[in-house]
């Protein structure tokens, strides 16, 4: 391993051991008696599941699992999505959403992404008349800004929606309201490089207890779910369960992030306002978007360049200024004016140091 690399992973495993650390110390202090088990989903893991679900707003059921891609996943399943369903996904995106509906034997459709933001463009997927026959459509909300999930649930009820939420905690919808609240299910990522990370986690959210219960029985050991309600348990699945230490970390991760809220939507407004001083174009909103996320048009070289004199409350600092990793569908109707929008927009990440 080259020296530098050596020492980056020297610094990744010392700041991994001391948060750790700070996350026990801090579950210690809960004083809770409850049983920390993956078996039952009791203790840790149900404190993480309670502090997402109340998140999102009252009456949502939580669900962790070990990434983003099995609640993704599990969430297309207990909608219905199964082979040969077309499914409507953005036509710039990440890879994860076309590659799990495929691995569900279903058919991806690209629909139109805004020209600015890369989102789905909702208004023109409505007025083409796009979501005709398909079995689903999987909203993804992109470097922390928020897709207008509300609008598509209002012009077609009848579609189920899905969120991909990996990027977009503790954001609000354009018109306001958590994200993830309007989906029949959504996907939240707790991974490495997200805000706020936990290494690697994820969760699925529901608002339906028919649908919670369904992605209990294909996940869960039968005891976890007799006890969420499932009758007749399920015995012919792969359990998918989440470890009482990820939970934990994750846990520990929203505590943090909830309490830092305030901090990093002021230092994402500092980061704006210099930003667009500098006459880049901005696409985030600090009050409504992830909290310390800031997405921008432009390279990373302009951006860091820029950055260095922003100061920033607390001991909040930038951990990460990143291309955003976009890719386009093959194929879809409108490649060649879409082309250039896989380059161009640079993600900011604040975190507490």
């Amino acid at each position: 391993m080259p020296a530098d690399q050596a020492h980056l992973a020297a610094v990744a495993d010392r700041d991994f051991l001391r948060t750790m650390s700070a996350a026990v110390e801090w579950w210690a202090a809960q004083r809770t008696w409850r049983v920390s088990s993956s078996h039952t989903g009791g203790g840790v893991i149900g404190a993480f599941e309670s502090a997402v679900a109340s998140q999102i707003g009252p009456g949502m059921q939580a669900l962790a699992l070990p990434n983003a891609t099995a609640a993704l996943r599990t969430a297309l399943e207990v909608t219905g999505v199964g082979p040969g369903d077309r499914i409507g996904v953005p036509a710039l995106d990440w890879t994860a959403a076309t590659a799990v509906v495929r691995a569900l034997g279903a058919r991806p459709v690209p629909l139109p992404p805004e020209p600015e933001t890369g989102l789905l463009d909702v208004a023109e997927t409505v007025r083409r008349d796009m979501t005709r026959n398909l079995a689903a459509v999987v909203l993804v909300h992109l470097h922390g800004l928020a897709c207008d999930s509300p609008a598509l649930r209002r012009a077609c009820p009848e579609v189920p929606i899905v969120e991909d939420a990996a990027q977009a905690w503790a954001a609000c919808y354009p018109g306001g309201g958590p994200v993830g609240s309007v989906a029949d299910a959504c996907a939240f990522s707790f991974g490495a490089a997200k805000s706020p990370s936990a290494g690697e986690l994820g969760c699925l959210v529901t608002p339906s207890v028919a649908l919670y219960q369904d992605a209990v029985a294909r996940t869960q050991h039968p005891t976890r779910q007799l006890l969420a309600g499932v009758s007749v348990p399920r015995d012919d699945h792969v359990m998918i369960r989440v470890a009482p230490a990820a939970a934990l970390l994750g846990a520990y991760a929203i505590h943090r992030h909830t309490v830092l809220t305030p901090a990093l939507r002021l230092a994402a407004q500092q980061v704006v306002l210099g930003l667009r001083d500098a006459g880049l174009t901005v696409l985030t909103d600090p009050a409504r978007d992830a909290p310390g996320v800031v997405a921008v048009r432009g390279t990373p070289a302009e951006v860091r360049s820029l950055l260095p004199g922003t100061p920033l409350p607390g001991s909040l600092t930038i951990t990460a200024i990143d291309k955003a990793d976009m890719r386009l569908y093959p194929g879809c109707t409108d490649e060649a004016a879409l082309a250039v929008q896989e380059d161009g927009i640079t993600v900011i990440t604040i975190a507490g140091s």
